[in-house]
């Protein structure tokens, strides 16, 4: 009998002991759909949540049904869907949801309209879209202000332009909100890789871009052949009203300075 009641005791004891151990590992992730609100709390959501919340997220804001799902589920570990606030002109509130190519070959830039203050009274959503040529690997987002001081301009690094048999070339691509849309304003060169027809030459050019004072863009451009640089240059680009986009100077040389 002793030993009857001390199993039992036992297992009074294990059983009471349970909810506590339960407790102590909380479920990490998000509950239900994932609600319209404000930019930077349904982006914190988004990186919690699983790809069916993600797709109806992005659906809800606007995103095709079809591009949200694909995009959702191919996400690669450590990338993010970004939905940020922009500045713009007239006094609207803007906001863009960028979407990484993960396992695919696109991304998506979309331009959202509503509001932080009252996302209940004027929700986010999509007014815009650009799909992103990302086939030689993921394209990256900047923003910053080119034109204007007081507006932002959307920034694409690495955009597949071109791809073939020995040749791949990536641009950097400016959008600028114009009237409401999402449209290109610059687009140059800014990687390329060629192999010479009938031989073993490799030509190699990468350029890089800097914000420089003036609110205009900084190009640094390097050649090499076969891997010894042959070259570096150097221009900028500034915003024309006039032709509504950005107008180049011609390249000069960049002399590296005497020892």
């Amino acid at each position: 009998m002793l030993r009857r009641f001390l199993i039992a005791c036992c297992a009074c004891l294990a059983l009471c002991s349970l909810p506590q151990a339960s407790a102590q590992y909380v479920r990490v992730g998000v509950d239900g759909p994932i609600p319209l609100g404000k930019l930077d709390a349904m982006e914190n959501m988004l990186d919690l949540a699983d790809a069916h919340q993600k797709a109806g997220l992005l659906a809800r804001l606007g995103v095709d049904p079809a591009i949200a799902k694909v995009v959702s589920e191919a996400l690669l570990p450590g990338q993010k869907i970004q939905l940020e606030p922009i500045r713009t002109k007239g006094g609207v509130h803007s906001g863009i949801a960028f979407l990484p190519s993960g396992t695919g070959v696109s991304c998506y830039l979309y331009l959202l309209q509503g509001s932080d203050e009252f996302p209940d009274k004027l929700p986010w959503h999509a007014i815009d879209h650009q799909e992103i040529n990302c086939w030689d690997g993921p394209a990256t987002l900047e923003i910053l202000p080119l034109r204007h001081s007081d507006e932002d301009d959307l920034v694409l690094h690495h955009v597949n332009e071109n791809h073939g048999s020995g040749v791949v070339a990536d641009q950097t691509q400016v959008f600028s909100i114009l009237g409401g849309k999402l449209v290109l304003t610059l687009a140059t060169e800014d990687f390329l890789t060629e192999v010479t027809l009938g031989t073993t030459d490799t030509l190699d050019r990468r350029s890089t871009f800097l914000r420089f004072p003036g609110n205009s863009l900084e190009e640094t451009r390097t050649t090499a052949l076969n891997d010894a640089l042959k070259k570096v240059e150097r221009r900028y680009w500034r915003w024309s009203e006039q032709k509504h986009t950005f107008v180049p100077t011609p390249f000069l040389p960049v002399v590296a300075p005497s020892m």
